[in-house]
Parts: structure tokens; sequence; C-alpha cells
């Protein structure tokens, strides 16, 4: 591996680049106002190179944690990356990057190298981020740190579904087959889950989509267009799915109403005598409350559908 002369490169000239992860860390920054410390992620890379020729850069490189390496999730050391800079050689000598000079600057557009991983995802806040590293160390934390612990632990409480999903277990687009969301009932909810697409995200942004837990089929992918918060993933489909609920409950509470004509016309008689004369026995309003006492009187317990299903669907006729 040869080191690259770095007089051949043109200064804020945008390079593709290649390193292996090390490791993720933190580095603080005391205030001058204060006796807090602002603390932020970096990370540090091993034999960057500029992609196309193979060429050293750095044996050893602290880059700053951003938001488009935090895309990619969880990093193991020796993770392959891939990622564009612009080399910046007006810098060279300067000692604030440990024995090199800080020659990247404006990184973007990172990427795995690594077909196969698990992906898990991490705060892209640099805040948040900054308590996840923290919270992976042993060690009792001062009253900075634990900020920064404490908007982690936000950051888990909002994001907790999805930490624990597997990407490349999700089958591509175009090879699933689409579940009919009408057919999915009450024990479905507790088997869906939001996660990344590797189809559908890119390096700008992060897609999301709706997956069965247990067979990883797809089951909400927004028309593949995919959705941008886990936040819109859920509600979406959590959508979809009360709605599909709904519609079967009252199918179910036609086929029994069809099933029960002596019901069906006690209602009719209820009706006509609350609307002719204001009351029946003690009832003066015909809604789902009569409804329901009505089904109780009859032993009718443990139905698919409530009152209000089979209200509306009696009104409907």
């Amino acid at each position: 591996m040869s080191t690259v002369n770095m007089k051949k490169l043109k200064n804020l000239t945008q390079y593709n680049f290649t390193a292996t992860f090390i490791k993720a860390d933190v580095i603080v920054r005391e205030r001058k106002l204060s006796s807090l410390k602002n603390i932020y992620p970096t990370v540090l890379l091993k034999n960057v190179c500029l992609a196309d020729t193979g060429e050293l850069i750095a044996k050893y490189y602290w880059l700053g944690y951003g938001k488009s390496l935090a895309k990619l999730g969880r990093l193991t050391s020796g993770t392959q990356l891939k990622f564009e800079a612009r080399p910046d050689i007006n810098v060279l000598g300067n000692k604030n990057n440990g024995d090199i000079a800080s020659l990247i600057t404006w990184p973007k557009n990172f990427r795995r190298l690594d077909k196969a991983y698990q992906y898990q995802a991490i705060p892209e806040d640099g805040h948040q981020l900054a308590g996840c590293i923290l919270s992976g160390k042993q060690q009792e934390y001062n009253e900075s740190e634990q900020w920064y612990l404490d908007q982690y632990k936000l950051w888990q409480e909002e994001n907790g579904d999805e930490l624990d999903t597997l990407v490349e277990e999700v089958p591509a687009i175009d090879n699933y087959q689409d579940i009919k969301v009408e057919d999915v009932l009450d024990d479905k909810l507790e088997k869906y889950a939001a996660i990344r697409s590797e189809e559908l995200s890119d390096s700008e942004n992060r897609k999301y989509v709706i997956i069965d837990r247990e067979t990883k089929k797809i089951l909400d992918d927004n028309n593949s267009l995919g959705y941008l918060k886990v936040k819109d993933a859920y509600e979406s489909y959590e959508h979809r799915l009360n709605n599909a609920k709904e519609r079967y409950r009252k199918r179910r509470a036609l086929s029994w109403l069809l099933n029960h004509a002596d019901f069906d016309k006690k209602l009719l008689e209820i009706y006509i005598e609350i609307t002719d004369k204001g009351q029946w026995e003690d009832y003066i309003s015909f809604d789902k409350k009569l409804v329901e006492d009505l089904l109780l009187q009859g032993n009718h317990t443990h139905l698919e559908f409530t009152s209000k299903d089979l209200l509306e669907v009696w009104y409907k006729g």
C-alpha cells in the first residue's frame, strides 16, 4: 500500500475514499463560561485510502461522527466503508488529529462495503449519539455526561421497536408476495415491526417498511416509497390495520344479524316504539348502550363485533 503524495490531490476537490472502521468514541471540550463540557461523537478510521488507486492517505484518522455515517447503524470493528470527501491540503502538519493532518473535510455519502450485516439503529442526532457511545463505557458519569446519556435514553424510548430488527432478512421489494391487510387480525398486531429497507434507502434518506416479525415479509412499504420516519410507518400501518379490523367486525356483525332474524325484528320494534312514543321501557335513546343490554339479556356474549358495529350495520340494512 503506497502513500499518496498529497500535492497530487487538488485542494477541496471531491474524492472517493475507503477506510476501515475501528471504534467510536467521544471528545470533550470545556465550555468557556461554565464548568460543563461539550461532548462530541467521533470515530477512529484505519487505512484511509483513495478509492480509485488504493493509495494511502492516513494510517489512522479520527473523524467527526456525523449524520451520514450514523445512518449506517451500529458499526463493528473491521467494517469496511466508502465515502466522499474533500482533502484540505492547507492543513498539512496540523496536529489536532493526532499524528496526522486534518486532511478530510465535509465527508458524506458513507456506504458499507460488506453486503451481509445485521443493522441496528443508532441516533443520528449528535447529542444522542454521544450518549449512545458513553453508554457503552463502564464508568461513573459526571453531570455533563449524564445529560447526554439522558438524551440517548429518550431516543431509545421513541425508537425501541426498531432496535431488534435485521435488515438482511427483509426480501427485495421485487420478490415479496403481498399480504392482504384485510386478513390480518388481532394476533398479528404483536408480530409486525418497522425496519430499514436497503432497497428503498439511499445515501440521503433512510427509508422504513413494515414487516411481519416471523416471516419477514413486507406488509407495508408505502407503495414502494417507504417511510422517512419510524413513527410514520407505524402510524400508517396501524391506521390500515384499524380500518381492516373495523371492516372485519362489521362483516361479522352483518353475518350474525342475518342469522338472528328474531333479534333483528326486535330491534325494529324497539326503534319504532322509541320513535313514536319517545321511550321503550326505561330507554329513551336507540343507541349502542341499548343494543349492548339486549345482547347481554339474550346471553349473546363473546362476539367478534361490538354493539356499535351491530347498530351501524342494522341502520344500513
